[in-house]
């Protein structure tokens, strides 16, 4: 996201120290002032999270009449059920949600190490980039310097996409939040913007969080219902519509590849781990299709893998296509 702009400065100033400080300026100081004010905001409007027990009881407690109504059930045995798992189930979601809140000072620490490190990647680019060529022969580098170039574009694409879906599911959900009547619903609905960085969980948190608020100061139930109808359209709409022909369908990877990379991210490096997963392994499918013993695994991890199962046989069944001759060697008749 920064290469770009620190190169630009570093045309007009002709100094790259002072070029990287002044895109700091613009970038990244804005970027940990949004970031701070919705930890800030957040934990401001949850900071009585305990009261959603007591309008959770009032809801079992209507939940638990009208069943009884309506399937003649014994009045003790439906809300003890009802108790045992739902207020236990809400326990541990409010005991996630608060922990998270929790952590702005070890998230805000951990993002200063990431722009001191961020400041070292960019003063000594060129020499990161001269050591990879160096490691491949002479007639290689042009092929090498050419994935670099699709990488770095891959990148902007990303951000660039990304930044733009944010104020487009900002400005949706927000919209929709107003019309059911949720206060600050822009700050909902960019806070769930934001979130969407992280695919599947940071959807799904985006909507539970404004659901539970919504739970705790409602005087009906239409409207938290209403706020979870709103988030699933939405994310259908953002899925099937918004990503695809903002970001680009080169970056979408299946969904199994992006569980797996989130489980993998959130074990190396918690949250940021996650919230990676998907750029990493958008890079690393570029990578492997410029190789021809990776190339099928490339296709393995692409959106769409049902609809192109017969890509394999059609197009990679070949020797330098076969993955296993890295690990064993086939023996000759």
């Amino acid at each position: 996201m920064l290469m770009p702009i620190v190169a630009f400065f570093e045309c007009k100033l002709r100094h790259r120290i002072l070029a990287i400080f002044v895109s700091y300026l613009l970038a990244v100081v804005p970027l940990f002032t949004v970031l701070f004010f919705f930890f800030n905001q957040t934990r401001i409007l949850f900071n009585n999270l305990p009261s959603v027990r007591e309008r959770l009881n009032n809801v079992i407690v209507l939940i638990s009449d009208w069943s009884d109504q309506k399937f003649n059930l014994e009045a003790d045995a439906t809300s003890g059920w009802i108790s045992e798992n739902i207020l236990a189930a809400s326990n541990i979601s409010m005991g996630i949600i608060r922990e998270s809140l929790q952590s702005t000072t070890n998230v805000l620490v951990n993002m200063v190490l990431i722009v001191v490190i961020t400041y070292f990647m960019l003063l000594y680019r060129t020499a990161f980039k001269n050591f990879l060529l160096v490691q491949v022969n002479s007639k290689s580098r042009e092929a090498v310097e050419q994935l670099l170039r699709q990488i770095q574009n891959l990148t902007k694409r990303y951000m660039l996409g990304q930044g733009l879906v944010i104020i487009i599911l900002g400005l949706l959900i927000g919209s929709g939040l107003w019309l059911i009547g949720v206060p600050y619903p822009f700050f909902w609905g960019f806070l769930a913007g934001f979130l969407e960085i992280i695919p599947y969980v940071g959807t799904t948190i985006g909507g539970i969080l404004p659901f539970f608020y919504m739970l705790m100061i409602a005087d009906n139930f239409w409207q938290p219902l209403a706020v979870v109808g709103l988030y699933i359209i939405i994310q259908q709409i953002e899925g099937n519509f918004i990503s695809p022909n903002v970001i680009g369908t080169s970056i979408k990877i299946n969904p199994l590849f992006i569980i797996l990379g989130l489980f993998v991210g959130g074990i190396i490096w918690g949250i940021p781990g996650m919230i990676l997963a998907l750029p990493i392994l958008a890079i690393s499918k570029e990578i492997f299709r410029s190789f021809d013993t990776l190339a099928p695994l490339s296709y393995l991890m692409e959106d769409g893998l049902a609809r192109k199962k017969d890509i394999f046989l059609e197009q990679f069944d070949s020797e330098k296509h076969r993955l296993f001759h890295l690990f064993f060697e086939e023996k000759q008749e």
